[in-house]
């Protein structure tokens, strides 16, 4: 967004005199979303803490308490 027509270049930028914009557009979201939704997926890829989640120690002790679990539910 900083890099935008939103921002410099436009009369209705926050900096009209200065032109520093690379994005020829005035919203990035075109190219900010699908980054977003990439970044997340990437880092989804990357955590450790899933693989942690499928230690047969995690599915013992999650076995042991998920009667106390299911029972707290109600």
């Amino acid at each position: 967004m900083i890099f935008s027509k939103a921002v410099s270049g436009t009369p209705s930028a926050l900096f009209p005199n200065a032109d520093f914009d690379l994005f020829p557009m005035q919203s990035t979201g075109l190219v900010s979303v699908p980054f977003g939704y990439l970044a997340g997926w990437l880092g989804s890829c990357l955590d450790h803490r899933r693989h942690a989640a499928n230690s047969l120690e995690n599915r013992r002790l999650y076995e042991e308490s998920e009667a106390r679990l299911l029972a707290a539910a109600e």
